[in-house]
């Protein structure tokens, strides 16, 4: 069961020191998905703001935590650039429709392309690394 989250704190009410945010949300280790869905959500309320000093070392370990269990749950190391395609287009809600409009592509080249049956070319690495924050040797085949 999730536990109580801070989703109806506002930025504004969001404590500016460090103590105050681990009196929110304690800097722990991410062991399940609920302590993962907490921490993601202090995250996005977090991120995108101008913070000060406390605020973005307190930010900068709670995302180091979370992407210490996010990586153990979903190994990218392993995946082809497919597959790492498929995950963060999944992670955004997004298909091949949007891949192909990207790439200004054909829907039916941007499925191909997720399911591994065509590569990617060097411009759409290219695209794809700068749009969604990919390594592009990640989407190498």
């Amino acid at each position: 069961m999730k536990t109580a989250t801070h989703t109806t704190t506002p930025y504004a009410k969001i404590p500016k020191t460090y103590a105050g945010l681990m009196g929110l949300h304690l800097l722990r280790p991410v062991r399940d998905q609920v302590d993962a869905d907490n921490a993601a959500e202090m995250i996005d309320l977090l991120a995108g703001h101008t913070l000060n000093a406390e605020q973005a070392d307190y930010l900068d370990l709670l995302s180091d935590l979370y992407e210490k269990w996010e990586h153990a749950q979903f190994p990218l190391s392993r995946a082809t650039g497919s597959e790492l395609l498929r995950l963060v287009l999944a992670e955004r809600n997004e298909g091949s429709a949007d891949l192909a409009k990207l790439l200004g592509i054909d829907v039916s080249l941007a499925y191909r392309l997720l399911r591994g049956e065509r590569q990617l070319t060097a411009a759409q690495i290219r695209k794809v690394a700068n749009t969604y924050g990919i390594d592009p040797g990640a989407l190498l085949p």
